[in-house]
């Protein structure tokens, strides 16, 4: 801050504090500005403008008022506007996607954010300075005591490779590097990169069956793979460049700082350990800030003993610190999963494959028909002979689906080939339960969904029988495709892939004696999630309706 100005405010002469080009800190918020826009306009970040708008608002306004009030200076609130900038920058709110602009979802808990960050700088001090990094604590807190629920860090892993997010890694990097360099903290930023992915190795060799789930990952990342992840992601160099650089929260001598950097990389990898989704790791690593802040003193009081002290504390020490890695690793996640689910809903997660035999014949067909033919009255015309049963089942054209590149980056394992058996299946599934619904026999309609799939089916089976009708429904399918979906409880979950047909259903309604009451054809862009249950799929959840993910 420059600047000898002041100005009169009723009576009293309060000093200006301008901003200065030379403040690191406007260096740094203009790294963090440029990747906001970044992930406004290419790397879809999942917060809104107005949400932004609401930390620096919020966040300035505050240090402003203290500086006002308590220091008695006009003074451009830098840090409060950094500070603010860097919650908005992690800080997600489940159900807020990209493109909406202006929505303010959520902004209590950005509200919340900045005040725990703000009150942290002003009330937990120590000779004179704040303890803690602002918006890391505050950022934590809110994790910690809100959950998955109610909250969600930015993804660890933004898009696959592209022209974007190589431009983005240079921001990162570059920027990163230029401005440690100038505050000398870079030997410190790079011995928490490089600790971090040293102390990840013996965790991971160790317990190779531990793996994370993460949204943009179809299958959970486990081994080298999720090392891979955690060492190369953005956000982890976002942390490492731009909120572990804290000058004020940071050991002043080089040396202390090699070893607070370590210290941090060395927590990210034992605080993760536990965890097993996206969420808990992303705030295990910002809590590793926080415990090193809490220690750094302490810490710095032991590299003050004598070398004969030193030396054999350390390796005592170390060899401590690398036999809790692997342990940390293979303690049980408690973590709740994130689902793609409301709470109070039932995912069927292993089907029961039904005895149905699934080709032309009669098998099942002809039980169907011969079950039709004695629980309803006579429909002529309606009614599928024993002869015709099996061609009314069984007869599915096979859709050709196209499998688009955002599926098949998500998920490499989905072919062409599975791709078209899931919409097969599903067509199958759709005309058992048409058959069902038909009949009003929810043993059938069990056959070919469960869980949350099988709901819808049942319900509308309860309805007619209630309303005393019988619904015939035929199907005319003309297009399959695969669509990639946001969950409906946690945007951060395991992306979902849900198979769509679209095309018409004939329905046909008849009162009790067989009847025709009415007729109609209704457009079918019903999308739902398939799994696998012996050599077919079922139905086990409806998806019709969930956001599109970016």
């Amino acid at each position: 801050m420059t600047g000898r100005r002041s100005v009169q405010l009723w009576g009293r002469t309060y000093p200006v504090l301008l901003p200065s080009l030379k403040d690191p800190r406007l260096h740094v918020a203009a790294v963090i500005f440029t990747l906001q826009i970044l992930g406004q306009t290419v790397l879809g970040f999942r917060v809104s403008i107005a949400q932004i708008l609401v930390c620096l608002v919020s966040a300035a306004l505050i240090e402003f008022l203290v500086g006002f009030f308590k220091d008695r200076v006009v003074m451009w609130p830098a840090s409060g506007l950094l500070t603010g900038n860097s919650i908005a920058f992690i800080l997600r709110v489940p159900g807020t996607v990209h493109g909406q602009w202006w929505s303010l979802r959520g902004t209590w808990v950005f509200l919340l954010a900045v005040a725990l960050s703000m009150a942290s700088k002003y009330l937990i001090r120590r000779r004179g300075q704040h303890l803690f990094n602002p918006s890391n604590l505050g950022l934590v807190a809110c994790f910690i005591v809100l959950g998955p629920a109610l909250t969600e860090p930015q993804d660890l892993w933004w898009m696959g490779a592209s022209p974007a997010m190589a431009f983005t890694y240079a921001v990162i990097l570059v920027g990163g590097a230029l401005i440690g360099a100038r505050l000398k903290l870079l030997a410190m930023e790079m011995a928490y990169l490089l600790g971090f992915a040293a102390f990840l190795i013996p965790s991971l060799a160790f317990v190779p069956d531990h793996c994370m789930t993460a949204s943009w990952a179809a299958a959970p990342l486990c081994g080298t793979g999720l090392w891979t992840i955690l060492v190369t992601s953005p956000e982890v160099l976002v942390f490492a460049f731009f909120m572990l650089s804290d000058p004020k929260t940071v050991p002043v001598s080089p040396l202390n700082r090699v070893l607070f950097g370590l210290t941090v990389g060395f927590f990210s990898a034992l605080l993760l350990g536990p965890t097993a989704t996206e969420f808990w790791t992303k705030t295990a690593l910002l809590a590793s800030l926080v415990v090193a802040c809490a220690i750094r003193f302490p810490l710095a009081r032991l590299t003050r003993l004598p070398w004969g002290v030193r030396v054999p504390g350390a390796a005592v020490a170390g060899a401590l610190c690398l036999a809790l890695l692997p342990l940390s690793m293979a303690i049980p996640a408690r973590n709740p999963q994130l689902v793609a689910w409301l709470p109070g809903e039932t995912r069927a997660t292993a089907a029961v494959a039904p005895q149905v035999v699934a080709g032309p014949g009669p098998g099942v067909a002809a039980g169907l028909s011969q079950a039709a033919l004695s629980a309803l009255p006579p429909i002529p015309g309606v009614l599928p002979q024993p002869a015709a049963a099996s061609s009314y089942v069984w007869k599915v054209p096979a859709l050709t689906v196209v499998i688009p590149k955002q599926i098949s980056d998500f998920d490499p394992g989905l072919t062409p080939n599975l791709a078209s058996t899931r919409a097969y299946n599903l067509e199958v599934d759709l005309i058992i339960e048409a058959e069902a619904r038909r009949q009003q026999d929810t043993a059938l309609a069990s056959t070919a969904a469960s869980g949350d799939g099988l709901a819808p089916f049942t319900t509308l089976i309860s309805s007619d029988r209630a309303a005393g009708h019988v619904v015939s429904t035929t199907y005319s399918f003309n297009r399959a495709n695969l669509v990639l979906l946001l969950p409906k409880f946690a945007t951060q979950a395991p992306r979902l892939v849900g198979t769509a047909l679209a095309g018409t259903a004939h329905l046909s309604t008849y009162d009790s004696a067989g009847r025709l009451l009415s007729t109609q054809d209704l457009p079918y862009t019903q999308v739902w999630e398939l799994t696998a249950a012996g050599d077919r799929y079922l139905i086990t959840n409806d998806y019709t309706g969930l956001t599109p993910a970016p």
